[in-house]
């Protein structure tokens, strides 16, 4: 297998290097660790195996006082920690960077090489989840907006049944502090529909939806509030279908608040 790397534009050329290396190394922090998310520099570091400090500096503007370039070794170091082909950093098309000439392949391992995305894109719906005592039933039939998340991060980090069937809503409620906090964005698995093991889902139950820690035992079900406030729902065996699963809540980002 041969790979590619897309030569730059005139276009691509005009915009300063490291103007282009920032942008990217800002989208590459989005994509694996969530726009905005709390956290999300200090993770980028750990990851890269540099001070924070040095890597907001690396970030900032490069008209902010202090603000630092991204030299050719780190350049080089980034793409290494993401998995991307050498000079894709800088690339003003990132997600472009990349294409493999997959001449003389077979015809079905071609068809998936080219089907690959580097990028998944999750839709957003219009749902609090309500974690507290419970939300009238809400569809989920209103995209707001998309989130996109690296591919390699996503196969890499995260259990679910297919891609397709990621959806992103929002936690409400002080029920499940302080694992998920209030506003926080869920990540869901819909395909997910009965509780096979301890876990925490979005699910409907007495016509009211809720987001909480459900653990399987002998007699049933449990449902469990991480916040001690809150008590815990024993629901008996031959009941256990007043529960109507939703989805399972695989990832969310803390203190992210749309």
């Amino acid at each position: 297998m041969v790979i590619y790397l897309k030569v730059m534009t005139v276009e691509n050329r005009r915009m300063d290097l490291r103007e282009v290396r920032r942008h990217n190394l800002h989208k590459l922090m989005s994509r694996e660790f969530g726009a905005g998310a709390r956290g999300a520099q200090s993770r980028l570091a750990e990851k890269l195996g540099k001070p924070q400090n040095y890597i907001s500096r690396c970030l900032s503007s490069p008209d902010k006082a202090g603000s630092k370039s991204i030299g050719e070794d780190m350049a080089r170091e980034v793409e290494l920690a993401f998995g991307l082909p050498r000079y894709a950093l800088d690339s003003a098309d990132l997600e472009a960077s990349e294409t493999i000439n997959v001449e003389g392949l077979p015809e079905a391992l071609a068809q998936k090489i080219k089907s690959y995305k580097p990028v998944v894109e999750v839709e957003r719906f219009d749902i609090a989840a309500s974690m507290g005592p419970g939300t009238e039933p809400q569809e989920m039939n209103m995209v707001v907006e998309h989130m996109r998340l690296d591919a390699n991060w996503v196969r890499q980090n995260l259990v679910y049944t297919s891609i397709d069937n990621l959806k992103l809503i929002s936690g409400r409620g002080d029920s499940m502090a302080p694992t998920i906090r209030n506003g926080d964005a869920l990540l869901v698995d819909s395909g997910v529909t009965s509780v096979e093991s301890d876990a925490i889902y979005f699910f409907l139950m007495r016509g009211q939806q809720h987001v909480k820690r459900i653990q399987r035992n002998l007699d049933g079900l449990t449902i469990i509030s991480d916040n001690g406030q809150y008590r815990e729902i024993d629901v008996p065996g031959d009941r256990e279908g007043d529960i109507t699963v939703l989805a399972q809540i695989i990832y969310w980002w803390t203190g992210r608040s749309f």
